[in-house]
């Protein structure tokens, strides 16, 4: 497998190292350039309103410039990026971003406030991608009103209802429809009023660090250092993603010095790992949860009942002990540990019996037939199984129907499913309201909506009674009213026994060799590479 990958690798980027100097061993990385190795196959578009998953926004976040960035250690504080400073209007009711003047983008155009506005908005205008700020009240009616440039080096973004500014700042920072193109350039390759979005699929027109240089489905990710950029310049002079979506080749490159970093490994190779001085481990705790998703779309699944026997066919401490160690840890709440308003886990547990009880009281005293999504790689595919079994304990026959994203989630955003194991939620898990907008919150649950980062959207699932509850909780200035607000959203989640259960939250565990240095894995999924180097 090691044999296989190493040709691989050497077909793929033999002609870019040697462009380096001269000729390497792949039993060691170039000291100038550094390899990752991860699936690529979640990658559709590296377009920033278009992209979607982990993988994409990390590539992104190192060739598109955003007005600030989140801080590396406590993602709750954000520094200047293209913007010099910052601030929040008395009243609360805007936030003023005023930009730098020597930043320009790769093609040498200078980079303006007009062309972040241009970003933001042709998201809308295209319909794609931007639904955590939809949730703020941005629709396609009001953003050219809501977000101006008042003149060439000024941003002013206005909420259209009360809201908190600094989650407004955080979606600045970590969201891709917020990441600035270089609108001229964009629109030179517009074709039949698409603003680009075509050619932005396999092509960058950014302003940061990098520029993608070559993309190749399912192979390989390759970005190359823009010399003489407007920043700091990286160490780096390549940034090469190989697709490796096995896990054991993973951890074969890392042992052999093929790779400097590694993601989405097996339990059982990251263990194996631990006891190697030239390689790290380092953990990230995220907001997203895995769980186990019904469409209440399906007839069957909108009887609270089904959905109760669901919960009662999950091996939730099974799954967490055996399958999602470096993945996730066991949690049943959709709001994550330690944040303001979060409660203790509800205390489901397998209980096949209990399930069939239900399942006859609903009318279906014989079980039933269902399909199970779910992505065809680990753990997704560990867990997926692993329920299939417990589901079967109660009568429930599964069939497992595996993809990529585009087919799994893909499935979810066109809210055509019945169950569904995914990983979803609020990508940082640093703001409770954050938090549960992502899993509980649908504001309009028609199919026109298209609220696709909305879980509870994509479960066709909608309570007014949290929809009000979270709005509030927004605004609510006293801290003690604010938790009890959040801990009574998740109590009726669990009243009416909402769509999702929660297995376990997230985390993200990255191997990476110890010569590596000032690397750190972000929360945001942001991790920018500019600073990193190789003690060589």
């Amino acid at each position: 497998m090691l044999s296989n990958f190493k040709r691989t690798l050497l077909a793929g980027c033999v002609g870019v190292m040697l462009a380096a100097g001269p000729t390497l061993s792949l039993a060691e990385t170039p000291a100038d350039q550094l390899v990752v190795g991860l699936s690529l196959s979640n990658i559709l578009s590296l377009d920033p309103a278009a992209m979607s998953g982990r993988e994409s926004m990390e590539i992104n976040a190192n060739i598109y410039d955003r007005l600030i960035e989140p801080d590396v250690t406590d993602p709750a504080v954000f520094h200047p990026r293209l913007a010099e400073s910052f601030e929040i209007a008395e009243d609360r009711g805007s936030v003023t971003f005023h930009l730098r003047q020597d930043a320009v983008f790769h093609s040498g155009n200078p980079v303006t406030a007009h062309d972040f506005v241009w970003s933001m908005t042709r998201a809308f205008e295209l319909g794609i991608g931007g639904s955590n700020i939809r949730v703020f009240g941005y629709n396609e009616d009001n953003i050219a009103e809501m977000v101006t440039a008042p003149d060439d080096y000024t941003v002013v973004m206005k909420l259209p209802k009360p809201n908190d500014p600094t989650l407004i700042l955080a979606a600045v920072a970590g969201q891709g429809v917020a990441m600035v193109i270089d609108s001229k350039l964009a629109m030179e390759n517009a074709k039949d009023n698409d603003f680009g979005q075509g050619w932005l699929t396999t092509n960058s027109a950014g302003s940061g660090p990098y520029r993608l240089d070559r993309w190749l489905a399912n192979d390989i990710v390759l970005l190359q250092r823009v010399e003489g950029s407007w920043g700091e310049q990286p160490a780096m002079t390549r940034l090469i993603y190989r697709h490796m979506p096995e896990s054991q080749t993973k951890r074969l490159a890392l042992e052999a010095g093929d790779i400097d970093i590694a993601w989405g490994m097996s339990v059982a190779d990251v263990t194996a790992l631990q006891s190697n001085d030239a390689l790290e481990i380092a953990e990230v705790t995220s907001g997203n949860m895995y769980y186990l998703m019904s469409s209440m779309a399906e007839e069957k699944f909108q009887d609270p009942r089904v959905r109760e026997a669901l919960r009662y066919l999950i091996d939730y401490e099974g799954i967490a002990e055996t399958i999602l160690p470096y993945y996730a840890r066991l949690h049943q709440r959709p709001l994550g540990k330690g944040l303001d308003g979060s409660l203790p886990d509800t205390g489901y547990s397998l209980d096949p019996e209990k399930a069939k009880a239900l399942l006859a009281e609903a009318g279906y005293p014989a079980g039933m037939d269902v399909t199970l999504r779910v992505l065809a790689e680990s753990p997704f595919i560990n867990i997926a199984t692993a329920i299939q079994a417990t589901l079967a304990q109660g009568g429930i026959r599964a069939e497992l129907i595996t993809g990529n994203s585009d087919q799994i989630y893909g499935a979810a955003r066109e809210r055509k499913f019945e169950l569904l194991v995914g990983r979803g939620g609020d990508r940082t898990g640093t703001h409770p309201y954050t938090s549960l907008l992502s899993l509980v919150y649908n504001p309009d649950n028609s199919d026109e909506a298209k609220l696709f980062t909305l879980q509870s959207w994509r479960a066709s699932f909608q309570s007014e009674e949290i929809n009000t509850l979270l709005d509030g909780a927004l605004l609510e200035g006293d801290a003690d009213k604010r938790r009890e607000m959040y801990e009574q959203i998740q109590e009726i989640w669990e009243e009416q026994v909402g769509p999702l259960q929660v297995m376990a939250q997230g985390l993200d565990a990255v191997v990476y060799q110890d010569d590596v240095v000032n690397y750190v894995p972000h929360v945001y999924q942001t991790t920018i590479y500019r600073d990193v180097t190789k003690n060589r």
